[in-house]
């Protein structure tokens, strides 16, 4: 009977093709950083196109446009970055860029974009900081190190007593000691140590000793902002000097310190610097670079490493096709420096008709920072589940091509080694992860603006925020990579040749078996991992992660039929192949089966047939849509305004969560999407989540005239 049903098995029409998959993804297991042979024709791009492009691009010019950015202090909005954005124009002109010019938005805390404000300037003047009593010593000042200069500090001139409150965040830390009409300090979180201090206990202002990398970089000081009630001011230290004064207290000496602030708040414009390559037949469709250009002085790596990338790539596209070494794109690449998020939003909201025409983007942030240096790695994030895209293969083919060449296997050569000639010599570390927030991209991928965006990170930065983010922080080498992996990728996008069509639709499906193979995997794991009471639950969760993984593959392979406009032939292949893996839906879905029945007959648990609950047969019933004027991803401070009367609301468990899910639901509602089907992709797309999250967290959307029914 075994023997029969095993010969069976073996019979069965979708063996041989699981067979072949599943060695497949084995095999590639074995080797994470080379998916592909390192054959001249593994690049999805000619390799004469990319030796062109490593031949031109430099990883010391970036350097020395990071070190040109650096020079100023560039808050969202001030002048300092109106300085920089000014550079930033008047360096694209130079480098050949079109329609080079600054955009400007009114910004005053009081005009929104969409459901986000905008924020006021915030101007300092000068701001010190000195020890009076016993001696006069200065302690920091914002000439020196700007970001020890509390944002949002107020006009004051004070001098009174310093006294230590250990962290400074539990009352507990007030009780033995007054600081009403004194300054603390305090090592604490500077938003937490400022509201017990300052607003209830009385204190003049606040001290804060930067502990953020303490041991490795005890020099640095941390940026700090204030929200309080109370108009004060606050000062940053570094851990050392922080330390020192601590010491001292600690010890009973008695230390009279002087805080002197200029600052205004005041109303004052967004700026965003925009510049294009036109493109020629396909001229108004475009592909966006964007990078944020705003932050602290110095913020080299953040980000004046995405911004000076962006200028390298404008500047090595432009040379070659002047010399005719590349073809003019034909789709327009448009290049935007903005101050992060809120550029993004002011953006969208005044150029539609060009949102509405870009096919695909890339944000490049925090991009510069040495690998081996800072124990780092380089990592691409995909778009979202929502938005599909046929850009996330095309950028892992030419990551995985690029690493291939510069992280050596014992025995072998490089055929594309990508160094600059100041720079590093690290190995090209990477690795391929799903979407992420924090940065722009979060903007574009949203549903309502509809733009596939990728995103370029260096990841972890010991500097992050904090005064030790230096130009000589960049290594010339990693500047060189991240822009010629960008340049290469927009070099693709901004043609439509049928030959990297092809080229492209061959990778997809490859990469499609083995993306489904893994979600079959993960449902495996997930009926071998589950107790026996939650097997039939979980067997559903399965199920749904093979139906979502299709559905999301099926859509990306549907996106490159947008690609190219002179290759009927692809199309046919591309829809072929769609039917295909439609149709090998029920192959995979029969192999959950049997594992689940085997499963079961193991532990001797009863087979259950998957059925709706009630529950989930009226949520098929319930369709969201949502609110055309409010796009972008929800602001909790605008649906907690909404919802006032309703304090508690924003304490549903989903809050208590990775911020992805609820990103994620808004960008499945879509006026087609079922309250089910919306929780069906996201429980794939992250974790099995119960209905009632995500209806809950829908009517409160609905509270605030963000969504409808």
């Amino acid at each position: 009977m075994r023997q029969r049903r095993f010969t069976s098995f073996m019979t069965h029409p979708f063996f041989f093709t699981f067979m072949i998959n599943l060695i497949v993804f084995n095999f590639l297991s074995l080797w994470p950083n080379k998916v592909m042979s390192t054959e001249k024709d593994d690049p999805v791009l000619p390799l004469s196109i990319l030796y062109q492009l490593n031949n031109e691009i430099s990883g010391e010019l970036a350097q020395d446009y990071i070190r040109d950015i650096a020079r100023y202090h560039r808050l969202q909005p001030s002048k300092g970055y109106s300085q920089a954005a000014q550079w930033v124009a008047e360096k694209a002109k130079k480098l050949g860029f079109s329609e080079v010019q600054i955009e400007k938005y009114p910004a005053d805390g009081k005009i929104f974009y969409f459901m986000y404000p905008t924020s006021p300037a915030w101007e300092v003047e000068m701001a010190e900081l000195w020890i009076t009593q016993p001696q006069m010593e200065k302690l920091t000042s914002f000439a020196e190190i700007p970001v020890s200069v509390a944002i949002n500090s107020r006009n004051c001139e004070v001098e009174a007593e310093l006294v230590y409150v250990g962290e400074g965040t539990s009352a507990l830390d007030y009780e033995k000691t007054e600081v009403k009409g004194k300054i603390v300090l305090a090592s604490g979180p500077i938003e937490t140590v400022a509201n017990l201090a300052v607003d209830r206990f009385g204190a003049l202002g606040v001290v804060i000793i930067n502990t953020r990398f303490a041991d490795d970089e005890p020099d640095n000081v941390s940026t700090l902002r204030l929200r309080t009630k109370t108009p004060t001011f606050g000062f940053g230290l570094s851990h050392r000097r922080g330390e020192s004064l601590k010491m001292r207290l600690l010890r009973g000496e008695k230390i009279f310190v002087r805080a002197v602030v200029k600052a205004e708040i005041r109303p004052y414009y967004y700026e965003n610097v925009i510049a294009t390559i036109p493109g020629t037949e396909l001229k108004d469709e475009e592909i966006l670079l964007t990078a944020h250009l705003c932050h602290y002085k110095p913020g080299a790596n953040d980000n004046a490493s995405g911004s000076a990338c962006l200028l390298e790539i404008g500047r090595t596209l432009r040379r070659l096709i002047d010399e005719k070494k590349i073809a003019p794109p034909k789709r327009t690449i448009r290049f935007l420096w903005v101050p992060e998020m809120s550029g993004s939003l002011a953006w969208v909201a005044n150029h539609p008709e060009i949102v509405a025409k870009t096919v695909a983007g890339i944000n490049l942030d925090m991009v510069g920072q040495y690998l081996n240096q800072n124990n780092s790695c380089f990592f691409l994030h995909l778009t979202p589940h929502s938005k599909p895209h046929f850009i996330n293969d095309l950028l892992i083919n030419l990551i995985e091509f690029l690493a291939a060449n510069n992280t050596q296997p014992l025995g072998t050569s490089s055929v594309f080694p990508v160094y600059s000639l100041s720079g590093s010599r690290d190995l090209f570390r990477y690795r391929i992860m799903p979407y992420t927030g924090g940065s722009d991209q979060v903007i574009f991928n949203d549903s309502l603006i509809g733009i596939p965006f990728a995103f370029f990170l260096v990841w972890p930065d010991r500097y992050y925020h904090t005064s030790g983010d230096q130009p000589e922080r960049c290594d010339p080498t990693q500047l060189k990579r991240s822009a010629l992996l960008a340049a290469a990728a927009t070099l693709f996008l901004s043609d439509d040749c049928p030959h990297k069509a092809r080229r492209l639709a061959g990778e997809m499906i490859a990469r499609s078996r083995i993306r489904i193979m893994e979600e079959l995997k993960r449902s495996f794991n997930l009926l071998n991992g589950s107790e026996s009471k939650d097997l039939a639950t979980n067997y559903k969760e399965a199920i749904n992660f093979i139906e979502q993984i299709i559905k999301k593959e099926v859509a990306a392979l549907e996106s490159l039929k947008q690609y190219s406009y002179r290759d009927k032939e692809v199309d046919q292949f591309l829809t072929i192949s769609i039917d295909k893996l439609r149709n090998e839906k029920s192959h995979y879905l029969s192999e959950l089966e049997q594992f689940y029945r085997l499963i079961c007959q193991a532990r001797g648990v009863k087979i259950d047939k998957v059925t709706f609950s009630a529950e989930e047969k009226a949520a098929m019933k319930i369709i969201p849509k949502r609110n055309p004027e409010l796009k972008g991803p929800v602001n909790l401070a605008y649906l907690r305004e909404k919802i006032k009367d309703r304090p508690d609301a924003l304490k549903l468990p989903i809050f208590q969560e990775d911020s992805r899910l609820t990103y994620e639901i808004l960008n499945f509602v879509n006026g087609k999407n079922s309250l089910l089907d919306i929780r069906h992709a996201v429980s794939a797309e992250f974790k099995p989540i119960p209905l009632s999250w995500v209806e809950a967290y829908l009517k409160l959307l609905a509270e605030a005239k963000i969504i409808s029914y």
